[in-house]
């Protein structure tokens, strides 16, 4: 894996990574795009955090998310999903779709989410 001239991750073959890296196992995910950059452990009670952190950033009626109480609302059921001893990784996957879809591309939130599915998925990889 090497950094290019133009801040992209060459990984290996034909991938290329621009603004994002991942690993597997208990690595962090950092997405960098404008603004702050977001990193999400891929252990459950880190991405329980962010979901409630997430959530509140949603409430606080500071984004230009329509429906707010029901968007946050599902990021809630993610975050017990997340704390159950057997987390479903399809409703997970389901709900931050859901999530995602909702916020779009309401900068630092989508981010955000990005990052969270990306520590989802590292924690069921």
């Amino acid at each position: 894996m090497q950094r290019d001239e133009h801040s992209g991750v060459h990984i290996g073959g034909d991938v290329t990574m621009t603004g994002s890296a991942m690993a597997g196992g208990d690595a962090h995910i950092v997405h960098a795009g404008a603004g702050a950059s977001v990193t999400v452990a891929s252990d459950p009670a880190a991405i329980q955090r962010a979901l409630f952190d997430l959530a509140q950033q949603i409430r606080s009626g500071e984004t230009d998310v329509a429906d707010k109480a029901d968007v946050a609302d599902t990021v809630d059921r993610a975050a017990a999903e997340i704390a159950q001893q057997r987390p479903n990784r399809t409703y997970l996957a389901g709900l931050m779709r859901a999530v995602g879809g909702a916020v779009g591309a309401a900068g630092s939130l989508a981010r955000t989410v990005s990052s969270i599915e990306a520590a989802i998925d590292g924690l069921f990889g």
